[in-house]
């Protein structure tokens, strides 16, 4: 396990420390923890900024070319890039394809040497993915390397005699022999056997194995029907996906340590050459999602390891655990049901295998990646979820922790954040701004909302998915190649291509800009909850989005086309506790108290301290939430019985905990749970409730220094809290309407601050009572200081605000062109509603003229371009005014205004999706994916109304 995080330093540690130099290439000081500093806050350090994952079409790659690409990437701010090597759907001929496919060797070695050593001279991050496609693992294994699925034959025996009966035999593809596990004989509880859920009296079960000989079974059978169930360790034969190899190989055993060191040692051993990059820039090896393909993982030791840790042999009943394709990746799991039963109580013997193949899990394949890579000046990045496991217990046993927008909803976002915080991992990352049947639909205000959703569930560091390298083969048109939108293949359909062929692409530097500042600040310090609610799932897979949360599935209403209706598994329980559960969350969120997951392991190490507060690995929360689950582990009851008892603040809503998961001693254990939570709830400071209004007294009166003067539902937002008290605030507005935002601060607080990360503009304030105007869909940073700060003066901005409401002058007739259209005199519209404009991605020029009057030497106007499809770039009487790359399309255009006539010029970019849907439509074959496509065309241009509008009565700061 890795050392928690020490307290952080009473001073702020230099910016440049977060990247190592060649003398500093340990783990740790990619790590290291800092306090905020305002004047760092306009130009943070290049390490600060977004990254990305970076495909390579396997090796088919060149050194000029690797070298121009990363000056790109440091020429935009980007951070670092993910190298991540892959073959799919490359168009290859005899030419091409020795080179996609040598990866793994000297060649590609060499590429990444000349990436490494670019990336030292600009000074950007590289990580590196545990090998090519996914999951890990290549021919260069041995199929002993590969998997264990443990697997079954049975047939039925009629009892009342001695008999001996052939072990039933399975079949077996791969080069290595099934191993006997066990034998298992259960009476059929009803007599019948009719080939689905076979029913089996617990109470006869016996295990006989030891009376197997030469792989017969000679047992005396009572009298009835039996099963006879033959356990096998079997080699799943799972093999890598889209690795670029001349063949796949076996994916690694994750539950075997000298394997997973093997697979390590190849790929990032001596001959790669790649020792001396460790640690500057080469600083993590990333493993994707947990998500492999078997009817149950299994291991050589998972029955003694089962019976250490959960007090009982689990042989007897592995009957229950036999269900095919449990364990498979969830888009390809049949959901079937179990092939045998005992009781209503299976789910316990399914909680307790699962829980204990995480364990394993994190055993051989968590602590030995960490080790391997930290002791060598690497980190080891990974998305811990994919298995049934205690998830934010995974995340704390990663050196960088990581989630992605792809999970779909705020809470499952923030079970890799919750497990961050908890286990003190400083570094959040996030595959980023990637969404299913999204392909591009991306633009830089969806970037914005997509990031402004991970920030405000803890994530701290971006990394899109993602950018190609330039590969244009002739089969593809002028964008080149992008593994996730191809004309060669119809299922494949995700976001984004961020790259140079990317219309966006001129706008990318701004939108990193944007992020950079953002995680600047969102890795000072350390997480900060104020309250924590108890998690009851193993899996983050389909939890629904809350109604209140936007860009659901990635998908923009207004903006998009809808997403296709598609057979999506539906997790009852989820749905019915999320229905339950996120109305709560809203009330936390509306008032302004921060809130994470806790897991049992959390709960189970929490002191009280003196003020009533948890202290969870010097994490620090003022509350503990259980709501309406009905389930938690006895060891975590009777510790939050004991906190209770000493004072701590435990609200319960709705149904509460009555039994514990685990099969061993099940109902002594239920009985003692549910005694521990309802002696719990008589604490001083326990409310039991489901008043809303007692729910928002008891939510008012929790410990804030920094609240909310008035609920504010539109909000979603992340604390950071420095060594020395001062706090960080991102907060965003997730609504499509102008809204103010009050804060009320703590008399220790001497100086705040208001961050806008968009400019690097800050506006300081004067008062213990601070407002906000916030744009819609916009995000602010707020800094609460106890000590003096002082911020370069040309990042301050002016306190001048729009009047969202009023207009002075609305501009209605413009002259369009686009390209060769012209039209004169005309209203705004949407391009989508026009036979020349529908599939145009072409700059549309907008032109038109005003009359202005309006004193303005002592006031400020504003031009608001409401909707705009999608960037827009100003000019007032021929001068560059400014542009806009999302939302709020304004511009304080005041020094630009002269009386009498004026002149306007807007030019909009639109999205390249309605293009590429026309030439499909005209049969080009270089587009066919986007055949049929209409109904996702989105709107484009300039939509309006656009406004000239006043100053707002200023605010108090």
């Amino acid at each position: 396990m890795k050392v928690i995080v020490p307290l952080l330093l009473a001073t702020t540690v230099s910016i440049a420390q977060v990247l190592p130099d060649s003398s500093k290439n340990q783990a740790s000081h990619w790590l290291n923890p800092f306090n905020f500093n305002l004047a760092s806050f306009q130009k943070p350090s290049q390490s600060f900024a977004p990254m990305a994952r970076w495909w390579w079409p396997g090796n088919d790659v060149e050194p000029e070319e690797l070298k121009r690409e990363m000056n790109l990437f440091a020429d935009h701010f980007f951070g670092g890039v993910e190298v991540q090597p892959l073959n799919i759907v490359i168009p290859m001929n005899e030419k091409t394809r020795p080179k996609v496919t040598s990866w793994d060797t000297p060649a590609y070695y060499k590429n990444l040497t000349v990436v490494m050593e670019e990336a030292r001279k600009r000074k950007l991050i590289v990580d590196v993915t545990n090998g090519s496609g996914w999951p890990p693992g290549g021919p260069f294994l041995a199929p002993e390397d590969g998997f264990l699925s443990l697997e079954y034959g049975a047939v039925t025996v009629s009892g009342g005699t001695k008999q001996s009966i052939p072990l039933p035999r399975l079949p077996n593809k791969t080069m290595v022999p099934s191993r006997l596990q066990a034998v298992v004989v259960a009476k059929l509880s009803n007599d019948t056997d009719t080939g689905e859920l076979v029913p089996l009296d617990v109470a006869s079960t016996r295990v006989v194995t030891s009376w197997v000989q030469n792989d017969t079974l000679i047992w005396n059978f009572p009298e009835g029907k039996w099963k006879v169930i033959a356990f096998w360790a079997v080699p799943s034969g799972e093999q890598t996906n889209i690795a670029a190899t001349p063949k796949q190989g076996p994916v690694v055993d994750h539950l075997d340590s000298t394997k997973v060191l093997k697979l390590y040692s190849h790929l990032f051993g001596s001959r790669t050459g790649l020792q001396p990059y460790f640690g500057n820039p080469f600083r993590a090896v990333f493993n994707d999602s947990y998500e492999f393909k078997a009817n149950r993982h299994y291991s050589p030791d998972f029955i003694a390891y089962f019976k250490k840790k959960r007090g009982y042999d689990i042989t007897p009943y592995l009957p229950a655990n036999m269900q095919r394709k449990y364990n498979f990746v969830g888009y390809l799991n049949p959901h079937a049901k179990p092939d045998f039963t005992f009781s209503n109580q299976d789910w316990r013997l399914r909680y307790d295998y699962d829980i204990t193949l995480g364990e394993l899990l994190g055993e051989h394949f968590f602590k030995t990646s960490k080790k391997w890579m930290e002791s060598r000046g690497l980190l080891h990045r990974t998305q811990a979820y994919g298995l049934n496991m205690d998830m934010l217990a995974m995340a704390g046993l990663a050196s960088i922790p990581e989630t992605e927008s792809m999970l779909g909803s705020e809470a499952a976002m923030k079970v890799m954040t919750s497990g961050a915080l908890l286990y003190n991992r400083p570094l959040m990352t996030a595959e980023s701004v990637v969404f299913g049947n999204r392909a591009y639909t991306t633009t830089p205000s969806k970037i914005k909302f997509a990031v402004d959703k991970l920030f405000a569930a803890g994530v701290n560091q971006v990394i899109y998915h993602g950018v190609p390298y330039r590969y244009k083969p002739e089969k593809l048109g002028p964008e080149g190649w992008y593994p996730f939108s191809s004309p060669f293949i119809a299922g494949i359909n995700f976001s984004s291509n961020l790259g140079e062929a990317n219309i966006f692409w001129k706008d990318q530097k701004q939108v990193n800009e944007y992020v950079g500042r953002v995680q600047y600040a969102l890795r000072s310090g350390k997480p900060q909850a104020d309250v924590l609610i108890y998690f009851p799932f193993l899996s983050v897979e389909d939890m629904p989005a809350n109604p209140e949360e936007i860009l659901s599935n990635g998908y923009l209403p207004d903006v998009e086309g809808p997403l296709p209706k598609g057979d999506e598994h539906v997790n009852a329980a989820k749905v019915e506790w999320a229905g339950k559960i996120y109305p709560l969350i809203n009330e936390l969120e509306a008032s302004g108290v921060s809130w994470a997951w806790v897991n049992d392991a959390s709960i189970q190490e929490a002191q009280l301290q003196k003020d009533g507060r948890l202290n969870i690995r010097d994490n620090h929360i003022s509350a503990l939430i259980l709501a309406y689950d009905s389930t938690i582990h006895l060891k975590t009851a009777e510790r939050i019985r004991r906190l209770a008892s000493g004072g701590m603040r435990l609200l319960a809503v709705g149904s509460v905990p009555t039994k514990q998961p685990s099969f061993l001693n099940w109902k002594q254990n239920d009985e003692k749970t549910a005694q521990c939570i309802a002696a719990a709830l008589k604490g001083k400071n326990s409310l039991h409730t489901n008043d809303i209004g007692q729910l928002r007294a008891w939510i008012k009166d929790l410990p804030q220094p920094i609240q909310f003067k008035e609920p504010s539902s539109f909000t979603r937002q992340a604390r950071r809290e420095m060594s020395d008290g001062s706090r960080i605030h991102f907060i965003w507005n997730k609504s499509a309407a102008w809204q103010s935002l009050d804060l009320v601060l703590d008399k220790r607080y001497k100086h705040s601050y208001w961050l806008d990360a968009t400019t690097g503009a800050i506006i300081a304030n004067s008062s213990s009572t601070v407002s906000y105007q916030l744009a819609p869909f916009s995000s602010v940073l707020f800094y609460a200081s106890q000590n003096s700060d002082t911020a370069d003066s040309s990042a301050k901005a002016s306190t001048a605000r729009v009047n969202p409401t009023e207009a002075v002058l609305s501009l209605s007739n413009w002259d369009i062109r686009v390209d060769s259209v012209l039209l004169k005199n005309t209203v705004l519209f949407d391009w989508k509603s026009d036979s020349l404009l529908r599939f145009s991605s072409a700059d549309g020029i907008y032109n038109s003229t005003f009359q202005w009057k309006q004193g303005s030497a002592d006031k400020h106007f504003f031009l608001d371009l409401g909707k705009v499809c999608f960037t827009a770039e100003v000019y007032i009487n021929n001068v560059f005014v400014g542009k806009r790359i999302f939302p709020p399309y304004l511009l304080d255009i005041t020094r630009f205004l002269k009386s009498g006539n004026n002149t306007i010029q807007v030019r909009v970019t639109p999205g390249q999706l309605n293009e590429f849907i026309g030439k499909a439509k005209n049969g080009d074959a270089k587009y066919r994916q986007f055949k049929g496509k209409e109904d996702q065309i989105m709107p484009a241009g300039l939509l309006g109304p656009v406004l000239i509008r006043p100053e707002k009565v200023a605010d108090s700061h």
